[in-house]
């Protein structure tokens, strides 16, 4: 370990007392202040009509002193100081207020009634930072808040990437195409060229795994992701949290954002109980690109595939076709008797209670979720199989290889020990169970095997069995090789917080996320896919326990300097420990009806143990002037394991301000202004290498030596470096929020420009240095720049009738800045046959071809390659990420708002994608309609020529823009009379459609299919998934 580093838990004990110190240092003071206080009582309603408004945020400003409103709209303030006491009071949907109060010490105080009328955005809303709770009006940054138990309560989600789409500015997700697959989540574009561009995701206060392609078994495309493993149901609200100058305190790997999750707490009063069902189809929301070939005679007397290019040649080659029987084309996949994509099903069943007293409160949930995908074994596979294989039926995991199985249960608590020590207890479980056929980027997986081939109907298969289409091997055999992974999953975190007086916080909180997978992938001998050893029968079994610990403890103190100014400061250590242990054990050639690696012939296994600890101090200072004015200033100092044994620690400034023009009695303010806040913020994190990415490895092999014997030796698998140390990533962040029309109208707009340097590079170094090729060096620099924009406008507020919609819009430019001094690289190929160049000046991961030109001299209609002309170079040709986005989301309330239809467009555009699976069909596949139809237009010929002969793809990088009719949903409040008779107080029900439709120009599966969940092959589609589509009816049921 290198300096500023740690190796021992004594660091963290030491650390835990030195903020200890610092926060108890005024207990004294703090006991005499606690004598002169009250408490307040009062009760928030809805402005509209009188109703309760439950979790409504009330807080004494300049203190820590605040508490949520129970069911009732009720709350309670202890420890106000004696006086004239300001009280603001906010929910996210209204507007906020601020009242004030006469305190006498030692009494009770009534605040009364406040009213608060509904909006869609407010200023005054409180969100959750590194420090704790903060008005929004006092961060300097913008915060993007999803009501995520709101939400679903009108348009129902399967998991958080659905959650989060759409939903804020910047943020790009794209869902995979399988059932449980995992999202891709981007927040302001891709920052780095080796390591992850995910942000790190927070619960309750503690740091969760949410890696994405968490399989140890590849299946060839999209894996899970731990992400979804979160319920939405059990969440109340997210917060994203987006870049380093926000998440500075989260400090190193918080560079890409931070999506800050907190689940559904309990409230005074009576104990609520809401139950839900939930049914629905899931079904493929695309066709497939057809396959095409062509036949004739040739001059050398066969018969067979005649190209246009063979018929070019006619009677001057020997292979030549001089006469031309037929056209034909088609996709096994899109013909119902042939196909292997039928419909799914979703269901969902799930309750929640929640109440408690003022001082006891309590959330419980339940959930069972199970959903079958869309792939289906054909029938007439199934009739093959079981003849060959003497069955009478065929294992329900071939029949139907896609499917997930889950259940999570949530218990949170809150406790009011004395009035001055609270504690928050969370606790949520996850099992689950899922099949993933094998598919996509996979040689023996479905696609490749539906799409890779040229189109013929009279082929058969090893059995003897006709093809129909397919390219070496049925449906059916595709999917007899299984591949499960279970999840068990607990993310328990513990929460206290301690005010020893009005102006004094402590807090600390200490969790831990420990997921136990189990992945397994096998196929009984004779089964499976006529491919190398297969049929031999295999086992592959692996093991992982991964465990995350975090240990946050933190103060803030409160002063007033004189009136109207007021500071603010906190002082914080954080201390996360990630440990991955792995053991896996595979077996070759299995006896017939076994399954296990004891029973093969040929076994062998391996071990890992991966161990990264992370130790950080924060310090920040807030200086508030009255009401309008604040000055935010903050620093923090990471050192990690994964830093190089020379580097010691880095430390990661902020700075911003945040102005309330309309709070300003300097400024005159029209009455159509409700508020106007100026806010810009410069702030720093990073991004942690890899955990072994420092270290020099070394790998055991056997060595033969000359007499013929093997002895042991050990090779080097990579040289190391001790210098290597975080990606660091400094941005600049200003903009405004802008509410008018007594906040019909809410304004959100922000520019970044973030700049990271030292970012990590596998730099190619000379072979004879050491027989490696690349060493892992902080080499380059990575700008990201754009614009974000969020508006939310009320049309129509009245007791029958609403109407309203959201518009959320961004842009990014991304461009490698330049590599390091002294470095002689002129760019890092990346992407399949070195399509991607990162080269300086250009975006990360871009597209770069040779380019040509064509032209049909002869006017024949058919494109030869002696009538095009190609560039001697590659340039570049676009970037492979979305530049610009625009999500679209109306809202219509009808029948007195008991009617409520909502819906989602979403535009993306300004990327090119790479088509790779049409640039396998024009070169090994042969089968796209370029090489075959002379009535193809000339680009389409041009394109299949310059793929198959001098392996050009210019053609084959297609513009990517597309606009989706990503959902829609229609939710009925039912008569209150139904709700009586079920002996509910309300009954909603809901029919939700999610992938509706795509417009698009591109030519291949869908805009959105991705190879995988990573960034290194330039979202490109090679023989991937198109979204799923849902439509689903629920019924909500509130007692």
């Amino acid at each position: 370990m290198g300096r500023g580093q740690f190796s021992h838990p004594a660091a963290v004990r030491r650390s835990a007392l030195v903020v200890a110190a610092a926060a108890l240092a005024a207990a004294p003071a703090a006991a005499l202040a606690q004598a002169a206080t009250g408490v307040v009582t009062g009760r928030v309603t809805d402005a509209a009509g009188g109703a309760p408004v439950a979790g409504a945020s009330v807080r004494v400003p300049g203190t820590t002193v605040g508490a949520q409103t129970g069911d009732d709209g009720r709350f309670t303030l202890r420890g106000v100081p004696a006086g004239a006491a300001t009280l603001q009071v906010s929910r996210i949907g209204y507007t906020a207020r601020t009242i004030s109060v006469s305190v006498a010490a030692g009494q009770t105080a009534p605040a009364g009634d406040v009213a608060l009328a509904q909006t869609s955005r407010a200023l005054t809303e409180v969100v959750v930072t590194a420090t704790g709770v903060q008005r929004r009006v006092e961060v300097p940054n913008a915060v993007a808040t999803i009501p995520v138990a709101a939400r679903i309560a009108e348009t129902p989600v399967n998991n958080l990437g659905q959650v989060l789409s759409g939903r804020a500015a910047g943020v790009q997700v794209v869902n995979g195409g399988s059932t449980g697959s995992g999202s891709r989540v981007r927040i302001r574009g891709q920052a780095s060229l080796s390591l992850t561009s995910e942000p790190i995701v927070v619960i309750d206060g503690v740091r969760m795994t949410s890696s994405a392609n968490n399989l140890a078994t590849g299946t060839g495309g999209n894996g899970p992701s731990r992400l979804d493993d979160l319920n939405p149901e059990e969440i109340e609200n997210i917060e994203v949290i987006k870049g380093p100058s926000a998440a500075t305190l989260y400090g190193t790997e918080a560079a890409n954002g931070v999506i800050n999750v907190t689940t559904k707490r309990g409230r005074a009063g009576r104990t609520r109980y809401n139950v839900y069902g939930e049914t629905g189809r899931v079904s493929n929301s695309r066709d497939f690109p057809l396959l095409y070939s062509q036949w004739g005679a040739r001059q050398n007397g066969t018969y067979g595939l005649c190209t246009l290019a063979n018929q070019l040649a006619g009677s001057s080659a020997p292979t030549g076709c001089v006469r031309i029987d037929s056209l034909s084309s088609g996709n096994v996949l899109n013909t119902d008797s042939t196909s292997a994509i039928s419909t799914g099903n979703r269901r969902q069943y799930g309750a929640q209670a929640s109440g408690g007293t003022e001082r006891v409160q309590f959330f419980v949930s339940g959930e069972t979720e199970g959903e079958l995908g869309i792939y289906r074994m054909p029938e007439r596979d199934q009739r093959n199989l079981r003849a060959l294989r003497g069955l009478s039926a065929l294992p329900s995991e071939q029949v139907r290889p896609n499917a997930l199985q889950r259940n999570s249960f949530r218990a949170n608590l809150q406790a009011q020990l004395a009035p001055q020590l609270s504690v928050q207890v969370a606790s949520g479980y996850v099992n689950s169970l899922t099949r993933f056929p094998q598919n996509e980027d996979n040689s023996q997986g479905l696609m490749v095997n539906a799409l890779g081939t040229t189109w013929r109907t009279d082929l058969l298969d090893p059995a003897g069995n006709p093809l129909l289409g397919a390219r070496s091997w049925s449906a059916g055999e595709v999917f007899s090789r299984t591949t499960k992974q279970g999840i068990n999953r607990f993310i328990n975190s513990l929460a206290a917080q301690y005010t020893p007086a009005s102006w004094l916080t402590t807090r600390a909180t200490f969790g831990y996320d420990l997921t136990a997978r189990a992945d397994k992938q096998y196929n009984r001998v004779n089964e499976g896919v006529y491919e190398g050893q297969v049929r031999l029968g295999q086992v592959n079994n692996f093991r992982t326990e991964q465990g995350q610990r975090t240990v946050d403890l933190g103060a803030t103190g409160t002063v007033n300097l004189f009136r109207g100014v007021q500071t603010k400061t906190s002082v914080g250590m954080q201390f996360i420990k990630n440990l991955i242990n792995q053991t896996g054990a595979t077996g070759q050639t299995l006896p017939p009806g076994a399954l296990t690696v004891t029973a093969a012939a040929v076994r062998s296994s391996s071990e890992q143990t991966i161990d990264r600890r992370t130790l950080g101090y924060y310090a920040e200072e807030v200086v508030s002037v009255g009401q309008e004015l604040f000055i935010t200033g903050g620093v923090r100092r990471d050192a990690a394991s994964a830093f190089g044994r020379n580097f010691g620690a880095v430390y990661y400034p902020k700075v911003g301000a945040s102005w309330v023009v309309s709070e300003s009695k300097l400024l005159p303010r029209p009455s159509w202004l409700t508020t106007l806040r100026l806010r810009s913020t410069y702030g720093a994190s990073g991004q942690i290498p890899s955990p072994t990415g420092a270290l020099r490895a070394y790998s055991a092999n056997p060595l033969t030596l000359a007499g013929g014997t093997d002895a042991p030796s050990v090779s080097l698998d990579s040289l190391g470096n001790a210098d290597l140390r975080p990606e660091f990533s400094a941005e600049l962040e200003s903009g405004f929020d802008l509410t008018l029309f007594g906040s019909r109208t809410n304004l959100e707009f922000t520019l970044y420009d973030k700049n990271t340097r030292d970012a990590i590079i596998a730099r190619p170094i000379a072979p004879s240095v050491a027989g490696i090729a690349t060493r892992l060096e902080n080499i380059g620099s990575i700008q990201n720049r754009g614009i974000e924009l969020t508006l939310n406008q009320t049309l129509v507020d009245r007791n029958a009738v609403g109407a309203s919609f959201t518009l959320v819009g961004s842009t990014n430019r991304n461009r490698l800045k330049s590599f390091a001094s002294g470095v002689r690289v002129a760019a890092i190929p990346t992407g399949n046959r070195a399509t991607q160049r990162n080269q300086p000046g250009y975006p990360l991961f871009g597209l770069w071809s040779r380019t040509y030109t064509y032209n049909d001299a002869d006017r024949n209609g058919i494109l030869a390659l002696s009538e095009m002309t190609f560039s001697d170079s590659a340039s570049f040709i676009g970037p492979t990420f979305p530049t610009r986005e625009l999500a679209f989301a109306p809202t219509l309330e009808l029948l007195g708002r008991r009617l409520r239809l909502s819906g989602q467009l979403d535009a993306k555009w300004g990327f090119r994608k790479f088509n790779n699976t049409l640039r396998h069909q024009c070169q090994g596949g042969a089968s796209c309609r370029g090489l075959y139809d002379k009535d193809a237009p000339l680009a389409v010929q041009a394109a299949a020529l310059a793929a198959n002969q001098p392996g050009v793809f210019a053609g084959m990088f297609e513009e990517g823009d597309f606009v989706r009719f990503r959902e829609a949903s229609a939710a009925y409040e039912l008569p209150a009379r139904l709700a009586r008779a079920a002996r509910s107080q309300r009954l909603v029900l809901v029919l939700t459609g999610r992938n509706l439709g795509v417009r698009t120009n591109y030519t291949g599966v869908d805009p959105e299919s991705s190879r995988d969940n990573s960034d290194t092959r330039g979202n490109e589609e090679f023989f991937a998934t198109p979204p799923l589509r849902y439509v689903t009816v629920r019924l909500n049921a509130t007692f």
